[in-house]
């Protein structure tokens, strides 16, 4: 059993993984020139980055001793930004694809070409990739990968909060009660008289405003008064129909 978590990058020449992996591990010391067959960098918690070569004649020497290696994740880096028959290192995917886990890193993904991005997505799919499309000057898209390679699993995706439900509002209507004891009705006028005698608490101040063909506002109005002078007792709720 291995002593150490060994996470493989291999890709083209060119194809963004020194970047990759400084803007991933940014406390390594990442060397930007290529090495002779492969470089590893240390990481703390027993990790090992292992940083393959892109050349050709490299890639044809490492490629027969990868398999020996316990690949714990393999990273296959594409160059987004180059066509699809260039983006990918068919020799570098020789190196990874026996690793524990692997995936395919679209790398360059703020510039792409054409339709690469979406090809490589479909390539990963079929080879049994997990898929990323990533971009040094995209931190969330690093730290997705970063998160993925340590630790296995992508961020969660909380589900926006569905709004709760707001019953609407119950429409209420006032009935207008008689007093006990109104005063005499010759106090009153046309417009209250009209009013008055069609309260009998019974009736609501919509249907007296539908009767007597005066507003709710109006009837409301003039019910108020009919309070004031003491021919309304008060007013009882009631949901309006």
């Amino acid at each position: 059993m291995s002593l150490y978590k060994l996470v493989v990058f291999a890709g083209a020449k060119g194809s963004g993984k020194s970047s990759l992996i400084k803007a991933l591990f940014p406390e390594l010391d990442v060397r930007f020139d290529e090495p002779s067959y492969y470089r590893d960098y240390p990481l703390s918690g027993g990790v090992v980055v292992r940083e393959v070569a892109g050349r050709h004649e490299s890639l044809d020497v490492v490629s027969t001793i990868a398999g020996r290696w316990r690949i714990s994740v393999g990273v296959l880096v594409a160059d987004a930004s180059q066509p699809f028959q260039r983006a990918l290192e068919p020799k570098a995917l020789v190196v990874v694809e026996n690793a524990e886990r692997k995936c395919l890193v679209a790398a360059k993904a703020d510039s792409p070409y054409g339709d690469t991005v979406a090809r490589l997505k479909g390539f990963a799919g079929e080879r049994g990739f997990e898929f990323f499309a990533a971009s040094v000057k995209d931190p969330g898209s690093i730290e997705e990968l970063r998160l993925w390679v340590l630790e296995g699993r992508r961020p969660e995706v909380r589900k926006p909060e569905q709004p709760r439900a707001v019953a609407p509002p119950v429409p209420v209507d006032l009935v207008p009660v008689p007093a006990p004891k109104a005063p005499g009705k010759g106090a009153l006028s046309e417009e209250e008289l009209a009013v008055f005698e069609l309260c009998d608490g019974k009736r609501g101040l919509a249907e007296i405003a539908r009767i007597t063909g005066k507003s709710y506002g109006e009837v409301k109005r003039i019910a108020d008064s009919l309070m004031t002078k003491g021919f309304i007792a008060g007013f009882k709720t009631r949901v309006a129909f």
